[in-house]
């Protein structure tokens, strides 16, 4: 499925597609933060467009007014938007649960304030030009190019959260979100891994703003509302946020379900007909999609591979004796 989704850019040369495509891939890394931060660690954000739009404007005007180099202002955008987590993340050692999700909207619509009200930095409503393309050897990239470097951004998110999952922070990570106070008695520090999993997972919304200003080139305040907060969201949860990939997996088709119910004729009601199908989507596998595909994958091969061995009369693991029938 990995190798075909990569494919599509060689084989659609759709500019507008492969743009919603870049787009899936960069609300993915946020997602992922997310799944990292909730899935992991217990705590909720539902503050996380102002980390994405820290990271846009930090870059977009590192290399458009001050002429520095594209990677490194998406560089400086992940590192402000990792101490930006640690500062947002020092609430979480008093407040949990719905007070801290509060916590983020204030940050998230602080945040928003600032960038529409300081006009001569951000542009305000107005928006802010002249933001510089990746280029590569002094060519520009294009979308394609875009999807793929993306795509490897993407991939790097995965193995970090992935080899945190699996270490020792990862499992107390777990045994913090299922009980803290257990956790605290067996000498796990809570307020390290609250301070640490935040910061990473807004790092995560940094390097995805600084990639999103490098696409669209132009970047105006209604691109980091509560509303986009509440997508991000929606893609962890519709993923699985207690699996890595379900962030990468519910970035996609949550920025892809839109786009293929714009019906002609129809246009109008695309919004109402994606949100249907996330409520839908919440309602009926509230794990999330990764486990359902799981188990799905598990009846075809599992199950099947189990019938084929009861039918050739040895042990369904092929390391148990075989059931003996009585001859006459």
């Amino acid at each position: 499925m990995t190798a075909a989704f990569l494919l599509i850019p060689v084989l659609d040369r759709n500019q507008y597609h492969i743009y919603i495509l870049d787009r899936a891939l960069i609300n993915c890394i946020v997602a992922s933060g997310l799944v990292a931060l909730t899935g992991l660690a217990g705590q909720m954000s539902l503050g996380h467009a102002a980390f994405y739009g820290i990271g846009a404007y930090t870059s977009a005007l590192l290399t458009a007014r001050l002429g520095v180099p594209i990677w490194l202002g998406i560089v400086v955008a992940a590192v402000v938007c990792l101490a930006a987590g640690m500062l947002l993340g020092i609430p979480s050692f008093r407040v949990s649960g719905f007070y801290l999700s509060l916590v983020t909207i204030a940050f998230g619509n602080i945040v928003w304030m600032v960038i529409v009200n300081w006009q001569s930095l951000t542009g305000g409503p107005l928006g802010l030009l002249g933001i510089p393309t990746i280029r590569v050897s002094g060519k520009p990239i294009g979308k394609v190019g875009f999807f793929y470097l993306s795509a490897v951004v993407l991939a790097l998110t995965f193995i970090i959260s992935r080899r945190i999952a699996g270490s020792y922070l990862g499992r107390a990570m777990r045994a913090m979100r299922d009980d803290e106070v257990a956790a605290t008695t067996m000498g796990i520090n809570a307020r390290a891994l609250k301070l640490m999993v935040f910061s990473l997972s807004a790092m995560y919304g940094g390097v995805a703003g600084g990639l999103y200003a490098h696409l669209s080139t132009f970047l105006s305040p209604e691109s980091f509302v509560f509303l986009e907060s509440c997508n991000f969201v929606a893609m962890a949860v519709v993923g699985g946020l207690r699996h890595i990939f379900g962030g990468i997996l519910g970035g996609i088709v949550v920025t892809l379900v839109p786009e293929f119910l714009r019906v002609k004729g129809w246009e109008i009601y695309y919004l109402m007909g994606s949100s249907l199908v996330i409520l839908l989507l919440v309602i009926y596998l509230p794990s999330g999609l990764v486990p359902a595909i799981d188990n799905v994958f598990d009846r075809l091969f599992v199950r099947g591979s189990s019938s084929v061995a009861r039918g050739s009369g040895a042990s369904p693991t092929g390391t148990g004796p075989a059931k003996v029938t009585k001859g006459r």
